[in-house]
Formats: structure tokens, C-alpha cells, sequence
């Protein structure tokens, strides 16, 4: 589907969490990815405004086709409303420079994106002058056919759980089961998944991550010293005190928050390993 992807707010969203999840899965000390989405789309910018609006309609699903028609009308209606066409201009002018500052901005556009054609339609419905008619058209129909899209095939248990999840968290977590965490971890335990949707709820909001870490972070000391006792093994025994000494110095610094969820994650990991071998 025609379409720019440098003007495309909910595809350059899209392309920016799977960076993050690839910087996750790749164990980097910090993610460059993670940075730019708190600086652009934070909850004041014109972009995480008109990503809200996207989210509208691919969180919307409807038995009847006018009702979907008419939400679409009315995101149209509060995207004229909402959005300011000369500011958000400039953010994402500003957004594709910080991009391009630390991406190789072809390599980065080549990401697949299995719901492209769903986005590039919303971006044409919401934001199109319509001076072409056809094109407009095409993308008013794609969006009606997936918001009155019946599921075609019965999907797994753990898929049903993750519906009903936050978005964002749908995306990270699906492709990291998909991707089988990039082939170095056979699974994700209910912590690390808890880690994972706290990092993405509130990547914009890096103080409130901090708290949750925090709290985290004394939980793993918490449990790893309770699992002290069931250690026979005197090198083993050392190595888990340094680690739990290592729990507990731990920083809490707002620009810290990426290196501390990948350190948690680690942790997370060696608690679930201690608790195997104590049994």
C-alpha cells in the first residue's frame, strides 16, 4: 500500500519497540531505542497523540460494519481536532533525525512488519488529504475488514492470554516466544514477563519503572538469601552471597532503568536455576 513510512507515526512505533525487544534479546547495557521513544513520544508530543489514535482503531473489533464505519469517522473527526498538523510535522522531522543519528536508516526501515498493510491503512485514513480518491478507498475498506474480521482459526491458550494484555506488551512478548528469545533462552517465566510488560508500560515514564524495579530488586535478594540455607555446595554458596550483595547495590537511576531491566531479567534467570537445584 502506498504510503510514507518517514510520516507513518504507528510504523515508526512498531519499528522502535522491536528494536528495544532486539536490544533485550541481544543483552545491550543500554538501548538507543528505548531513548528516542521517551524523548518523542512522550505523553505531552503530538506523536504519542496520534499513536493513540492508531491504537484506537487496532484495538477495535465490531460484529457490524456500521459501527466500525462510524468509529472510523469519529477518529477522523478527532484526529482534526487533536493533532496539530504544524508541530506534528516537526516532530517527526525531528523524530527521523534522531533515527537516522543512530540507525543506518535503510537497514532499519527493512524490519518486517506482519500488520504493514493494516498501519500504512490507518496512516491514509486518518491523516490523507484525499486527493485520491481510490487510494482512500482501499484504506477505508482495509480497516473495515479488519475491525469486522471474524478469527478464522482457534488460537492457543497462551495466545488468548496475551489478547487480553497490554498492546505493546503483545507485540514484545509474542515475538520474543516466537523468536524462542532469540535462541538463547527456551522460555520466559511469569517474572520475566511481569519485567518485560512493566519495561513497555512505562517506557515513558522512567520513575515509576525505577519503583518497580526497586521493588523487584529486593524480592530477588529476598528469595535468593532464602534459598541459602538448601546450598550444600561452599563455592556455590560464595557465589550466590556476591550476587545477592550485588542485588543489593544496585542503583536506582532513572537513566539506568534499561541496564537494570536486562540485570533483573539475569537474575530472574538464576533464581529459577537455584530453586531447580535445591529441590
Amino acid at each position: 500500500m502506498k504510503h510514507s513510512k518517514y510520516r507513518n507515526t504507528g510504523l515508526l512505533f512498531e519499528l522502535l519497540t522491536r528494536q528495544i525487544t532486539t536490544d533485550i534479546l541481544n543483552n545491550e547495557s543500554s538501548s538507543k531505542a528505548s531513548a528516542i521513544l521517551k524523548k518523542h513520544f512522550n505523553k505531552k508530543s503530538q506523536l504519542f497523540k496520534e499513536n493513540q489514535l492508531f491504537n484506537v482503531i487496532l484495538e477495535s473489533k465490531f460484529k457490524d460494519e456500521n459501527k466500525a464505519t462510524h468509529l472510523v469517522e469519529t477518529t477522523q473527526k478527532a484526529y482534526s481536532k487533536v493533532i496539530n498538523l504544524k508541530n506534528i510535522k516537526i516532530e517527526k522531522y525531528n523524530l527521523i533525525k534522531s533515527i537516522k543519528e543512530n540507525f543506518n536508516l535503510e537497514d532499519f526501515f527493512k524490519s518486517r512488519v506482519t500488520n504493514y498493510r493494516l498501519l500504512a491503512a490507518i496512516h491514509n485514513v486518518i491523516s490523507e488529504n484525499y486527493e485520491n480518491p481510490v487510494v482512500s478507498s482501499k484504506s477505508h475498506f482495509t480497516l473495515l475488514e479488519y475491525m469486522t474480521r471474524k478469527s478464522e482459526s482457534k488460537e492457543s491458550e497462551i495466545l488468548q492470554s496475551l489478547r487480553k494484555e497490554n498492546k505493546d506488551l503483545r507485540h514484545i512478548t509474542y515475538k520474543i516466544l516466537v523468536e524462542k528469545f532469540n535462541n538463547k533462552y527456551k522460555s520466559l517465566n511469569k517474572e520475566q514477563k511481569d519485567v518485560l510488560r512493566e519495561y513497555i508500560n512505562n517506557i515513558t515514564s522512567t520513575s515509576g519503572l525505577s519503583d518497580f524495579l526497586e521493588g523487584r530488586f529486593k524480592d530477588i535478594s529476598f528469595n535468593l538469601k532464602k534459598q541459602l540455607p538448601k546450598i550444600e555446595d561452599k563455592v556455590i554458596k560464595i557465589k550466590i552471597k556476591e550476587c545477592i550483595n550485588l542485588v543489593n547495590k544496585t542503583k536506582f537511576k532513572n537513566t539506568e532503568s534499561t541496564v537494570n531491566v536486562l540485570k533483573l531479567m539475569r537474575f530472574y534467570q538464576l533464581l529459577e536455576d537455584v530453586k531447580n537445584a535445591t529441590r
